[in-house]
């Protein structure tokens, strides 16, 4: 994996297929028999079907209760296809969460820079009000990379730690713009209150009411930077604006 934009891994995977090429929805199972696409597509059909199989079948059933067969049934694949991409069902989890993960990532990078012109404030809030509507609008995906990943053993903590320190960057660049002098973990305080949070949101059944959470979330994101009546603003201006637009599909 490269270094992203922010000095972390790229977790989401992108395929380019030539303009020429015979092409068919990576969600969608293959036809039966000779098809002419190339290899590489089918496998990445494949891969990604089994990827959001995984995600459906975790977020389901847990982590614990998930088999393989239940995710393989659900992809459309065979058991040899299952293994021929993945080791089991740790190395099938890992990768979903890289997945989403980095869709999270990419989504919340993408709004928070569109405003790169404005100050941190505006950026940080614009990038937190897409990440909660990814998280609405995303259930499956929200309760597996928020909630299962604790279930699904040491490595996947580890993924999830070095996802959290990830986020950081967003909100650690606020000090460029604060009077005080911050702790250093101060950043990632931030982040794990804010992933508690949203963990209790997913577990008591509230996933889609996490926009609503917008103004409120970006007062505490913004106050330990820029004080409580600056952050007073943001969160006023964050209840007037547009930033909840609709999300795309993980």
């Amino acid at each position: 994996m490269g270094n992203g934009a922010y000095g972390g891994p790229d977790l989401y995977f992108l395929m380019v297929m030539p303009a020429a090429e015979k092409t068919i929805d990576p969600l969608q199972q293959l036809p039966r028999g000779r098809h002419g696409l190339p290899r590489e597509q089918v496998t990445q059909s494949q891969r990604t079907r089994i990827l959001r199989a995984m995600i459906a079948a975790v977020a389901e059933r847990g982590y614990p209760e998930t088999r393989v067969v239940d995710v393989i049934s659900v992809a459309g694949v065979s058991r040899k296809t299952f293994y021929e991409l993945f080791s089991d069902k740790e190395e099938c989890f890992l990768a979903a969460y890289d997945y989403i993960v980095g869709r999270l990532f990419g989504e919340t990078a993408q709004a928070y820079e569109s405003h790169s012109d404005k100050p941190w404030a505006d950026r940080i809030r614009v990038g937190l009000a897409r990440l909660l509507t990814m998280m609405a609008e995303n259930p499956e995906a929200a309760r597996f990379s928020i909630i299962e990943v604790l279930a699904a053993g040491p490595k996947a903590v580890t993924r999830r730690d070095a996802a959290m320190r990830q986020f950081t960057h967003f909100v650690d660049a606020g000090r460029a713009e604060s009077e005080l002098e911050l702790p250093g973990i101060t950043s990632l305080a931030i982040v794990g209150g804010l992933y508690e949070l949203i963990y209790s949101e997913i577990l008591h059944g509230a996933t889609a009411q996490l926009p609503s959470r917008h103004p409120e979330l970006a007062y505490w994101v913004t106050q330990p930077f820029l004080g409580p009546k600056r952050a007073a603003e943001v969160r006023e201006a964050a209840r007037n604006s547009d930033d909840l637009e609709p999300a795309p599909k993980i």
